[in-house]
Formats: C-alpha cells, sequence, structure tokens
C-alpha cells in the first residue's frame, strides 16, 4: 500500500458570522466552533473549552457593548483556530485561539 500526500490549501479560510445580540445564537457560534475543532482534529476537552470560551467571549459581548449586531469571525490557519467577537471593533474585539498541528 503506497500512501502519497495530496496536496490542500495553506491559505486561511474564514467563516464570518453576523449575530445579533440573543444567547441562542452565541450557543451556535460555540457549536461553529466546536465543530470546526473537532474537524481540525483538536481533542475533545480542548474543542469543549473552546466552545465554551466563544460562547462566554459572545456573551460578554452582547451585554457589554450597546449594539444590536455583533461580527464573529472563525478562521483556520494552517497552524492555529482563532474565534474574534466584534472584529470591527478594533483593539476592543475579543480574540481567541488554539494551536492546531498542521500535520494531522
Amino acid at each position: 500500500m503506497s500512501l502519497s500526500r495530496t496536496p490542500v490549501a495553506t491559505d486561511p479560510k474564514r467563516i464570518e458570522l453576523r449575530l445579533d445580540a440573543d444567547p441562542c445564537f452565541a450557543a451556535a457560534a460555540g457549536g461553529a466552533v466546536r465543530y470546526l475543532s473537532e474537524a481540525s482534529g483538536l481533542p475533545e476537552e480542548v474543542c469543549r473549552e473552546f466552545q465554551q470560551d466563544t460562547v462566554r467571549a459572545c456573551l460578554d459581548a452582547f451585554e457589554s457593548r450597546g449594539i444590536r449586531t455583533h461580527v464573529v469571525e472563525l478562521c483556520r490557519f494552517e497552524d492555529r483556530l482563532e474565534v474574534v467577537v466584534d472584529s470591527n471593533a478594533g483593539s476592543a474585539a475579543i480574540r481567541l485561539a488554539r494551536p492546531v498541528d498542521s500535520r494531522s
């Protein structure tokens, strides 16, 4: 049996969510992060923690900022996953990241 490698793109993948300040949407963003984490091969506990951290970050942004619509970016880079809540808020954005083994 021959194990050949299939070339894949190394460009970052980006998903942008525009969410109203509703806790149900925070949970949905957490679910999306959980899916991306699992698909990237992260351990179960890390996936769960990243999901919980994302929900918490969304809820914090929803409560602390007086805006109705929030932008959440999910980015998959070769070496990491990133979540940016209120990416349009500049330095006030909430940023989360987890390293990913690029060999998986």
